[in-house]
């Protein structure tokens, strides 16, 4: 491979040469190559002048934008301060002079648009974009950040760039600044280069002069330029994508006369010239290829230092030409890159509020910490208590002190920890060598450390937190694991309102699992993977089953039989619980047919939630369907929970006296374990209470309970209501519950819940007789 001296030298002996073989009578011919070389060298230069300053200009929006996203301040108004947000808008686009500045919401909506607008006067004044409050045309595109980067106004034209502004992972909208292309852009193309610039744009067919260095200018002669019809013009055009169905033309244009007039009065000098110097020009080609290749060595060299990362190296070349000045900007840039690339990695890796370590800080250090499986850990998931009442009255100034504060109280920890702040109220601290054996005492003294309340503006305001635990490796062997696993022990710490919790999969519901089942729970009801079984009451006083109660079971086509424990709390969040009462129910009516064209009269008992007392349908559709299958409304008994009745007692109370009304038995599931007082059990509309059986089950041994249940059954007798209770599992609960009076029994002693078809022989039984 030749060097770049080699090849000057070659270069210019080879040009001398050339020169030496021209004779007189080719001079016209050379004198038109050089004219052409003149204008493809002068058109060359100024399309690259061209291209380099529109990446500068979009490099520079780009940046600029991104850096004004990661802006605390203009995040922690977002959304909520429009007027604030314009300011913090325009003072942003004045520090680089932009003449456009928006804003889009994640709706698509064009929530400010700043523009700089020259008035008469000459004067510039910022003005309300006419695209303000409009819909943003080109969401998609910028949503896939493929939005090209001109943007039209009008007939104005800017280059612009968007940048998304996040809150943690969440995009809240975008923000952007641009520069216009017009006249003055076009101006300063003609300064430079020399070349008159003509901007046009062209809008579903209709074109337009944005500008032009030319004063005489018009649409008509910048579009004729694109065809390059005329010998005497040397035009050079390049066309760019405008957002939307449009384009963007550059034409850069001078009079041939005006390129080549030097070339034209000069030719015979230039060739008196050329020969004179061309015996000093081939001594010197030498010593100038020497001088001018050496600095360049030097800067190739220090290149390959700044690639590899070396910043500390300055480059020294002892020249004051533009290559020395080369070599002094090269070093400043090192500088400056230096400078920068410390700053980016500090705001990478670092929270601009508490400067503490953040979330990317912590993925690293998750990583390093659970490469080594022999060594454990502990995770803290902290929260601050009531922040959010804290911002909403004093402020979130007021909110910022007290993170601040919590972030120097647990850095001042005195144990070996690491400590981020991930972001608003949450902290993280992995404090190594600690086990289940010793976490109580590190939570003893977090809670020591942030006992202590702190003053805002004369205010004394409590510093609390929850905290949720997870331990490595015990609660997950990667950091997704681990953090995950923290994060459901504080969200269970907040829901329990207790001070800390450590991580336990028993009480996690958040588990793949369990969102299979929600997932799996809506195709169930539709593709009939439910069926129902049936648990008998026995009737203390008629000596044989009088009642059922129907239970829903799922039979997944991959767990198998899934309990109702596992999905009914599932249906009641979700939304599905009405669906399922409904199918229930329907089931429930279809069964009460066949076993009365048997001969077989119970009555059925379904399960209603507290969800299904707020569905203004729910009563219609029960009755609709009674009416439909001509059953008796008395052959059915609704089981409320006392919790069903907690949300609006009220409602849930007139829903439940028209059912009674209509002639539905009412019944009070689970009575002792929820909320009902006495004043509210004397008004609910009902037949029976069913005592739960955690008052029943321990009846033979436990005195307390037998009194609970002895006075529940006189309490209930008393106000003219029956009793059932369940969970009778021993022939001695059964008779101590017949002596006490009790109407109704249930539980796996008598029989365990079944199909249809396995308990008609029971149902069928005039009488049964239980061994002692």
């Amino acid at each position: 491979m030749k060097s770049i001296k080699t090849k000057i030298l070659l270069l210019i002996v080879s040009l001398l040469l050339l020169l030496q073989a021209i004779s007189f009578w080719s001079t016209y011919d050379s004198l038109r190559l050089k004219e052409k070389l003149a204008i493809d060298s002068q058109l060359s230069k100024a399309n690259a002048l061209f291209q380099s300053e529109f990446n500068r200009r979009g490099f520079y929006l780009s940046s600029f934008a991104e850096t004004v996203t990661n802006d605390y301040g203009l995040k922690s108004v977002f959304g909520e301060d429009k007027r604030s947000v314009a300011i913090a808008l325009h003072n942003h686009g004045k520090r680089i002079n932009a003449d456009l500045a928006m804003v889009v919401t994640p709706s698509g909506m064009i929530e400010l648009q700043l523009v700089n607008s020259q008035q008469g006067n000459q004067k510039t004044k910022v003005v309300r974009g006419e695209q303000q409050g409009q819909t943003f045309a080109f969401m998609p595109a910028l949503q896939q950040d493929q939005l090209p980067p001109y943007y039209a106004i009008g007939n104005q034209l800017y280059q612009l760039h968007l940048s998304a502004i996040k809150s943690g992972p969440a995009i809240i909208g975008w923000v952007g600044f641009g520069y216009e292309i017009g006249k003055p852009l076009a101006e300063s193309f003609l300064s430079q280069t020399g070349l008159q610039t003509d901007f046009i744009l062209e809008q579903q067919q209709t074109w337009s002069l944005l500008g032009s260095s030319n004063p005489n200018a018009n649409v008509a002669s910048a579009k004729a330029l694109l065809s390059q019809t005329n010998s005497d013009v040397i035009a050079l055009h390049q066309q760019f994508s405008v957002a939307g169905e449009s384009a963007f033309y550059v034409v850069l244009h001078s009079s041939r006369d005006n390129l080549v007039a030097v070339i034209q009065q000069s030719w015979v000098q230039i060739l008196l010239l050329t020969a004179l110097t061309l015996f000093c020009s081939m001594i010197a080609a030498y010593l100038i290829a020497d001088d001018i290749t050496r600095p360049i060595k030097l800067l190739v060299k220090q290149a390959k230092r700044l690639a590899a990362g070396d910043y500390q190296t300055p480059v020294s070349i002892n020249d004051r030409t533009e290559l020395g000045q080369l070599a002094s900007e090269f070093n400043n840039m090192q500088e400056q890159v230096l400078s920068r690339e410390q700053a980016i990695n500090h705001r990478l890796n670092h929270d601009p509020l508490t400067e503490l370590p953040n979330r990317n800080w912590l993925a690293n250090k998750l990583t390093q910490l659970t490469a080594d499986s022999k060594q454990s850990f502990a995770m803290f998931h902290l929260n601050i208590c009531r922040l959010k009442q804290v911002n909403d009255t004093l402020g979130h100034q007021a909110g910022d002190q007290l993170i601040k504060e919590a972030g120097k109280r647990l850095s001042a920890l005195k144990s070996e920890h690491y400590l981020c702040h991930i972001g608003a109220d949450e902290f993280i601290v992995l404090l190594p060598n600690v086990t289940r054996d010793n976490v109580q005492q590190h939570l003893q003294l977090i809670s020591m450390q942030m006992h202590e309340g702190c003053n805002f503006q004369d205010m004394h305001l409590q510093l609390q937190t929850h905290v949720g635990v997870a331990l490595f490796p015990e609660h997950g062997q990667n950091p997704q694991e681990l953090l995950q696993k923290a994060d459901a022990a504080l969200n269970h710490c907040r829901e329990a309102r207790s001070h800390c919790y450590i991580y336990d999969p028993s009480a996690d519901t958040n588990t793949v699992e369990r969102l299979s089942l929600i997932n799996d729970l809506k195709k169930a009801i539709q593709n009939n993977q439910l069926t129902l079984h049936y648990q008998p009451k026995f009737s203390f006083a008629a000596n044989r089953i009088t009642h059922v109660e129907a239970l829903v079971r799922w039979q997944h086509p991959e767990l198998g039989m899934v309990p109702p424990d596992a999905f009914i709390e599932i249906a009641e969040h979700t939304g599905q619980i009405n669906p399922l009462t409904r199918w229930v129910f329907l089931e429930a009516l279809s069964q009460s047919l066949a076993w009365k064209v048997k001969g077989v009269d119970v009555n059925i008992a379904i399960n209603i939630s507290g969800e299904n007392l707020k569905d203004d349908s729910f009563y219609s559709f029960i009755c609709q369907n009674i009416e439909n299958k001509q059953l008796a409304a008395e052959s059915f008994t609704l089981e409320v929970t006392e919790s069903a009745l907690v949300d609006d007692p009220e409602t849930a109370i007139a829903l439940l006296a028209r059912f009674k009304k209509r002639g539905f038995k009412l019944s009070i599931d689970d009575y002792g374990t929820g909320y009902s007082s006495l004043a509210q059990l004397k008004r609910l509309p009902v037949h029976e209470l069913k005592i739960d059986k955690s008052f029943v089950q321990k009846l033979a041994i436990d005195a307390d309970d037998a009194i609970i249940v002895k006075s529940t059954i006189e309490l209930a007798h008393n106000m003219g209501l029956s009793v059932v209770a369940e969970g009778i599992e021993d022939i001695e609960s059964l008779r101590w519950l017949e002596k006490a009076k009790c109407n109704l029994a249930q539980g796996y002693f008598i029989s365990r819940p079944k199909p249809a078809k396995e308990l008609y022989e029971l149902l069928a039984q005039e009488s049964i007789e239980f061994a002692e």
